[in-house]
């Protein structure tokens, strides 16, 4: 759905390739990309993405991979310039066929409130409404502006901006600092 935000704000529109992933080759803040989504079932992500990487020639660290992750709070972004799969199968089966978990990735947090671990299967695979998908829905919109934000300048800037947690003490992106100290006379 991220791929899709970031369409939507570019008049991008991707194309089929067998089934196996949609795809387009555009230029994004004056970067070439190529926006993918995958079209296989979830744990069989890393065919695409061996697909692409056969057309493209692209070095691994160099692509993003956006995924939902039901260990983050619904809504919430965690990037990583690399790192394990954790308990995504999807990302396992990205490691597995790209030989290496040295890539970036932005996960969206889709953990509901008070989830209990035997109802994961029917949570992440129906879908959600109201409140849940506001908050979702605002994750995704999030998800798209840290995409843009690596593209404008790097990694570590987007992460310091939009790794912070809820109720974090530290200052979120465009608000400014201030001081309540008073001046000696």
């Amino acid at each position: 759905m991220c791929i899709d935000e970031i369409c939507r704000r570019e008049g991008i529109v991707l194309a089929s390739l067998g089934g196996i992933v949609h795809y387009r080759k555009a230029r994004i803040t004056g970067h070439e990309v190529v926006l993918a989504k995958p079209m296989t079932y979830m744990n069989e992500s890393g065919n695409a993405v061996r697909k692409l990487q056969r057309m493209f020639a692209f070095n691994l660290s160099d692509m993003l991979v956006i995924y939902d992750d039901i260990d983050l709070p619904l809504g919430e972004l965690r990037i990583r310039e690399k790192g394990s799969a954790g308990t995504h199968k999807g990302m396992k089966s990205v490691i597995q066929h790209s030989g290496s978990q040295d890539f970036p990735r932005l996960r969206i947090g889709i953990q509901s409130p008070g989830r209990q671990s035997a109802d994961i299967v029917h949570y992440v695979l129906h879908p959600l409404k109201g409140k849940k998908f506001d908050l979702f829905q605002e994750g995704i919109v999030k998800a798209a502006d840290a995409a843009q934000a690596i593209l404008e300048s790097d990694i570590h800037s987007t992460m310091n901006i939009f790794n912070r947690r809820k109720n974090s003490l530290l200052l979120q992106k465009g608000e400014a600092k201030t001081s309540t100290r008073r001046k000696n006379d």
